[in-house]
């Protein structure tokens, strides 16, 4: 009776679990988003659709255009039409995925192309190991899903903690996670097929071509439309995750050291105003960072899948309350160290879990429910960490500088990650020296904050004309004074070597259909 028990409940496990995967499923949002959007299709030979005149949003609401036309591609075919049609008619394409872009990268007058339905997955086993080719509309969750889905289960090295977001954006925009040595991500990508500029698909890959591959990591889609990526992957392996809180003014280049030292990766975040007194006066004093910390794992795994699962839906409800209270922030400035104080407080509890990889690395859920201001910069650490320190404590010292005088431009979060260079000719963490360090300094505060454009602006001057530093292509830089100029002198020869490869591969400028890019690449003002 006993027995019959047990299996009656790990039968309703097992169906609770499959439920929340069809309607929960992983990242949660991003699979409502998706059926929203109509992207979950069969990647088929049948001709991809289009709409006339639609205008289109990006995620974060800070770009909106009219296009000609937006097409939704299901096939490479699909894609050579369009190309051979803008060639006939002198029309211009750009593409977009999920939106979670902040930059105007996507924005044309022309033709739209939303690469979503263009999701098929496959799993190749090669003489080194696996690869995953994915088409460039797939989602990361799908991606990953397919991976542990396969005997034996595979899993990407390193990726962003969305899984939400488009494999194709990921890549064209030069994204990156947090583990060390796997670099970015666009350095994990070994192969892509391209329709350029003449309507015909294209292959890159290092074997191919090295310096043309370098330069396709990192396309902002000015090599044509991306139809598939082909990433490394491995088997697959356990994370231990565990969270801390130092005091910040305890934190020091030592002990970033040594976390770098002994662990695969880490994230580093700031909470303004995570102790206040008692009396919510402020205390620099008393703040703590957030430390996330990767190491890997022979441990056996913490939680259920059906715990795991209830605790994605809990951080999804999460943060949609997250977002209510935040937005009083906009009404009511004043309160911004309560409502952060707030927010950090429920943060700042310690974890010590092990997960799968690909739950570790997407270990938040229900991100893209606070939409926001983004900006980040990457810049070249010292061999002993000092000036990732001092930028920590620079920012620090800044928003508390503003806080005196009730002014508070950051009330979301500051992020830190470190990862290895990249080989990518336009990738913002580029070095000839592959053993470089770069961390990624990330600024965010819910949409419409007051003073967060001057503030991020006061941030991005400093970190040029200190460290050289170059910004992610894919969050907000195009309002930082005299930025295009700046970018054109410091990607010097590189961006030389790109656009010679650019102009072989789209010699009529088809998808070269960006005011930013145009001045970066020429220097006009």
């Amino acid at each position: 009776m006993e027995n019959l028990f047990i299996q009656k409940l790990e039968n309703l496990e097992s169906n609770v679990l499959d439920s929340l995967k069809d309607h929960e499923s992983s990242i949660l949002k991003g699979v409502r988003r998706q059926e929203a959007q109509s992207a979950i299709v069969d990647t088929s030979s049948h001709s991809g659709e289009y709409k006339d005149g639609d205008f289109w949003h990006n995620w974060a609401g800070n770009v909106s255009f009219k296009p000609d036309k937006i097409f939704y591609p299901k096939s490479v075919e699909d894609l050579k039409t369009y190309v051979k049609d803008a060639q006939k008619n002198g029309k211009k394409i750009r593409c977009a995925a999920e939106g979670h872009t902040w930059s105007s990268l996507s924005e044309t007058n022309d033709y739209l192309v939303i690469l979503n339905k263009l999701d098929k997955i496959d799993i190749e086993k090669r003489s080194d190991g696996y690869v995953v080719h994915a088409g460039a509309g797939a989602q990361i969750s799908q991606i990953d899903q397919a991976l542990e889905k396969n005997d034996p289960p595979l899993t990407i090295t390193s990726m962003t903690v969305l899984d939400n977001v488009r494999i194709g954006g990921v890549v064209a925009t030069g994204c990156h996670g947090a583990k060390f040595e796997a670099r970015t991500i666009v350095d994990q990508v070994v192969g892509f097929q391209i329709v350029t500029g003449d309507g015909e698909l294209r292959e890159f890959s290092d074997e191919i071509n090295r310096d043309e591959m370098n330069a396709a990591r990192v396309s902002l889609g000015l090599l044509g439309i991306i139809y598939r990526v082909t990433l490394r992957v491995e088997p697959m392996y356990d994370l231990r995750m565990t969270d801390t809180y130092p005091l910040k003014s305890e934190f020091n280049s030592a002990t970033l050291r040594d976390l770098v030292k002994n662990s695969d990766g880490i994230e580093i975040f700031y909470w303004p105003f995570n102790t206040l007194g008692d009396d919510h006066s402020l205390s620099m004093e008393t703040e703590k960072l957030w430390i996330k910390r990767w190491t890997k794992s022979s441990d056996p795994v913490t939680l259920s899948e059906l715990q795991q699962v209830f605790q994605r839906i809990a951080q999804n409800a999460s943060t949609k309350i997250a977002n209510d209270f935040y937005h009083e922030i906009l009404n009511f400035p004043n309160w911004t160290p309560f409502i952060a104080n707030l927010a950090g407080k429920v943060k700042l509890v310690d974890h010590n879990e092990v997960w799968k990889a690909p739950g570790a690395i997407h270990y938040q859920a229900g991100i893209d429910n606070i939409p926001c201001e983004d900006l980040e910069f990457a810049i070249k650490a010292d061999k002993d960490f000092e000036n990732v320190i001092t930028e920590i404590n620079y920012v620090f010292d800044r928003i508390f500088y503003y806080a005196k005088q009730e002014k508070f431009p950051i009330n979301l979060v500051v992020e830190l990650r470190i990862t290895k260079s990249s080989t990518a000719l336009l990738s913002d963490a580029y070095d000839d020296d592959p053993d470089a360090y770069y961390f990624f300094l990330e600024i965010l505060s819910i949409r419409g904050t007051p003073l967060f454009k001057d503030f991020s602006i006061e941030l991005a001057k400093r970190w040029m004309e200190k460290y050289n530093a170059r910004p992610h292509w894919a969050k907000y830089w195009e309002y930082i004074p005299n930025i295009t100029e700046y970018l054109h002198e410091k990607l010097g020869d590189r961006l030389g070597k790109f656009e010679a490869i650019r102009a072989k591969y789209d010699p009529n400028n088809i998808f070269f259909d960006n005011e930013s890019l145009k001045r970066v690449f020429y220097g006009t003002k």
